[in-house]
C-alpha cells in the first residue's frame, strides 16, 4: 500500500520534468520486500515487515522537510497496516 503513493509521486515528478523524480521512485522500493514477504510464506515474514515499518517511519521523518506533510499523511495507512501485520501493535 505504501508502494503506490510513492510510485505515483515519483511518476508525477518525472512527468513534470523535475530532477527529484528518482527520490520517490527509490523510496518506493523500500516496500518491495514487504510485498514479497506477504505474497509467499517465509519464515522471516515478521522480521521483514518490522524492518519495512522502521524504514517507512524513518523515510517519513527524513522527507518531511523536503516533500511536506502530504507524503506523511499518504504513508500513515501503509505504515499502520505494516505495523499490525508485523505484530508491533495489537499482538496477542
Amino acid at each position: 500500500m505504501g508502494f503506490v503513493p510513492m510510485a505515483a509521486l515519483g511518476i508525477e515528478f518525472l512527468l513534470d520534468g523535475r530532477a527529484l523524480a528518482a527520490v520517490p521512485l527509490a523510496m518506493s522500493a523500500i516496500y518491495l520486500p514487504a510485498i514479497g514477504a506477504s505474497a509467499r510464506a517465509t519464515l522471516r515474514r515478521r522480521a521483514i515487515l518490522r524492518g519495512v515499518v522502521a524504514a517507512s517511519i524513518a523515510m517519513v521523518f527524513v522527507s518531511l522537510p523536503f516533500l511536506g506533510p502530504t507524503l506523511a499523511v499518504a504513508l500513515v495507512p501503509a505504515t499502520a497496516l505494516l505495523a499490525v501485520a508485523g505484530g508491533l501493535i495489537f499482538e496477542r
